[in-house]
């Protein structure tokens, strides 16, 4: 049999506190849940968690006996709501300086507030959605796994995106686009007209020239990318009126 290693305490088993569960059991790792919602805790229990707990998040002493009473080091706050792992993340630190801090957002600006309240690791939700998909495609996998890939999470989505010409993508490094600050989406990969119409992933530090005609296939949620396409193909048109 397997060592246990370390004791991990997960507030949150909802649509990401349940993946992230099941990785770090899989993981060998002691995984006592908290939650407040009744629908969650009972599927943590027929998931066959052993160690699950109600909390109140907003009692600060419970908060604090229930690191104290077990000796937790490391905790993951997965709560859907933003704001609660933000609250709890600045609860812990203020109380235990040492604690390793891991929380999920989904936007630049809880990233940003999670980094402020002191949280040691931030996963961006999407970020991680968009590793996973790397590496199933690039292991040639089905296209039915994306559901799965996404974390079941139906406000996300895949589309491949022309660039027309003269919109404000054309001519532009992939680099200095900015696509996830300026319209929270990510970039998978390219197919360049210039290479054959070749799929090429894009990784971090690459440096890529957009032309007219390049086909680019993002992932973001569907308001992001509706917004994103909406706005190039209207700089696009607006160029030509110019014209």
């Amino acid at each position: 049999m397997l060592e246990k290693k370390d004791k991990v305490l997960l507030f949150g088993y909802g649509k990401y506190g349940e993946q992230i569960a099941k990785e770090l059991l899989y993981n060998n790792y002691e995984v006592y849940i908290a939650e407040y919602n009744k629908r969650n805790l009972k599927r943590a229990k027929i998931d066959g968690f052993e160690h699950i707990m109600v909390v109140d998040i907003e009692n600060d002493d419970e908060l604090t006996n229930l690191l104290l009473d077990n000796g937790f080091r490391k905790i993951f706050c997965a709560f859907d709501n933003e704001e609660e792992n933000i609250y709890l993340t600045i609860t812990f630190k203020a109380i235990f300086k040492k604690i390793d801090i891991i929380a999920i957002c989904e936007s630049k600006e809880t990233e940003r507030k999670l980094k402020l309240a002191g949280a040691d690791k931030v996963i961006d939700t999407m970020e991680a959605a968009a590793n996973r998909i790397f590496f199933i495609l690039e292991k040639q996998a089905v296209t039915e796994a994306i559901d799965h890939i996404l974390f079941k999470d139906p406000s996300l989505a895949f589309k491949e995106i022309k660039i027309p010409p003269n919109s404000f993508l054309d001519g532009v490094n992939i680099k200095d686009a900015k696509l996830k600050s300026r319209f929270d989406i990510i970039v998978i990969g390219i197919v360049d007209k210039e290479l054959g119409n070749k799929f090429t992933f894009i990784t971090k530090g690459v440096s890529h020239k957009l032309d007219a005609g390049d086909i680019l296939v993002v992932i973001g949620k569907k308001e992001s990318i509706d917004r994103f396409e909406k706005e190039l193909y209207n700089s696009s048109q607006n160029y030509t009126n110019q014209g």
